[in-house]
């Protein structure tokens, strides 16, 4: 007993997984070739390159799917034939919100989707002991965010903390709707976002059973950051 009080997560509940598979802004992008890919990234042995690789390529899959509401409008573009072909094009805006240092595992694919569309960088430490959260890097606007729809990027979606600061962040500038966007979440995770903001959604290609008594999302897939840098001790 004295372990798991004297522990970060103490005797925090937690959720079962059951209980948010059903919440309305919970969407759980399933699929047989993200599941390849978790399978990868979820490997001990799969060094920096594989690790890099096959989270972009999850990451791309994911944003895809945020972006499954997004608006079109109609345009015209000159055929091959020689006629006007009719086509729509991306009317939605968005901006991207990367939470160092792992969310960088975003940054190549949305600036690959979204080549035009700004992306900001919020720096947030994780008191390993307290599970507290620090800003330590911001560029995000102090006035507005020229856009629709904001896309909040971060690999593992544990506690929540980190997404909830970037998410209180972001509405002192932006007042619609915002997507959190993560590879692999913990069900107390999902639950805190979508409790701090209404108007908050969720994407994740996994929704994990627990943390454990650090913080930690089992079966989850290590340090996301340190995997991708290839800073893992060792």
């Amino acid at each position: 007993m004295a372990d798991t009080l004297h522990s970060p997560m103490g005797a925090r509940r937690q959720p079962s997984r059951s209980e948010l598979l059903v919440h309305p802004r919970l969407t759980l992008a399933e699929h047989p070739l993200a599941d390849a890919l978790l399978a990868i990234i979820r490997d001990s042995r799969s060094g920096p390159a594989l690790f890099g690789e096959s989270s972009s390529k999850l990451a791309t899959f994911l944003l895809w799917e945020a972006c499954r509401s997004f608006q079109t409008s109609p345009d015209a573009v000159p055929g091959f034939s020689g006629a006007p072909v009719e086509v729509r094009r991306l009317a939605t805006r968005s901006a991207g919100i990367v939470i160092l240092r792992a969310g960088e595992v975003f940054a190549n694919p949305f600036r690959a989707l979204f080549p035009d569309a700004p992306l900001y960088h919020l720096g947030i430490a994780r008191n390993e002991e307290t599970l507290d959260h620090r800003v330590y890097s911001d560029n995000v606007p102090n006035l507005s965010i020229p856009t629709d729809r904001v896309l909040i990027l971060d690999p593992m979606l544990a506690t929540g903390g980190s997404v909830v600061v970037t998410i209180e962040r972001v509405r002192k500038v932006f007042s619609g709707r915002i997507d959190v966007v993560a590879l692999v979440s913990a069900p107390l995770g999902v639950e805190v976002v979508l409790r701090a903001d209404e108007r908050t959604q969720i994407v994740t290609a996994a929704l994990d059973e627990r943390l454990d008594e650090n913080g930690y999302i089992l079966p989850g897939l290590g340090d996301a950051g340190d995997r991708f840098f290839g800073t893992v001790a060792g």
